[in-house]
């Protein structure tokens, strides 16, 4: 969405999709800066109603892709959450063991996406964030997402393969979702160093640490002004 709002995703399938990290950067003409986005799919397992981090793979993964770019500070980190049948508790659950995990030094770089809002409007949107927050299980996290709450969505393939009249809408709302988090990009001053991360969460630093060794990379200061980097954790 970020790179291309026309962007129609593939067909529903009851076959996986990847569930390894992904690193995608693209290049804002028009302010010279690259956006690097770090993406982890399917970090969580829901079983017998309990919820739980899959394993530290994906965290050590996700480092090491860090590592492997020179990435040493996040300028946000986007928890996304999709809440089309309402927040649950297991939905809580999974943001508790990520905000645990990540430690209190991230809430100030970080925001909560409310994924596949392509066909709700305005008014719908300031209606959802208001119940959200009136939330007795969101009302739990709901101070670690310092810079806000934000949306997201992408093109229905449904509504677009049958020439639906309501795809220009879901465009212009797409579009006005990808302006808005780029904003919010493009704004942070101060990015959140992945040293401060591994100081505030011990069981973030022993995969950081971990990695470390492994790779026998010793981090510096690496940021540009021409350069940004997100962590979007689904």
């Amino acid at each position: 969405m970020l790179i291309n709002p026309t962007n129609v995703p593939d067909n529903l399938t009851l076959k996986s999709g990847t569930r390894d990290p992904q690193f995608q950067a693209f290049h804002l003409q028009e302010n010279d800066i690259v956006l690097n986005i770090i993406d982890t799919p399917g970090l969580f397992e829901h079983s017998n109603n309990e919820v739980d981090i899959r394993d530290n793979d994906m965290i050590l993964k996700t480092i090491g892709i860090c590592i492997s770019m020179e990435i040493t500070k996040f300028h946000v980190i986007c928890f996304c959450v999709s809440l089309t049948t309402g927040i649950s508790r297991e939905d809580i659950q999974s943001l508790s063991l990520l905000i645990d995990y990540l430690g209190p030094e991230a809430s100030k770089n970080s925001c909560l996406i409310i994924t596949r809002c392509e066909s709700i409007g305005e008014g719908q949107r300031e209606t959802l964030k208001k119940e959200l927050m009136e939330d007795a299980y969101f009302k739990q996290v709901a101070s670690f997402f310092k810079l806000g709450i934000f949306f997201s969505g992408s093109i229905n393939r449904d509504d677009y393969e049958r020439g639906n009249e309501s795809v220009i809408a879901q465009f212009c709302a797409v579009s006005d979702y990808r302006e808005k988090l780029i904003e919010l990009f493009l704004r942070i001053e101060t990015p959140l160093s992945i040293d401060r991360m591994a100081h505030s969460s011990s069981k973030f630093a022993a995969a950081y640490r971990a990695n470390i060794t492994k790779n026998d990379t010793k981090f510096g200061s690496s940021a540009t002004p021409f350069r940004r980097n997100y962590y979007y954790k689904d």
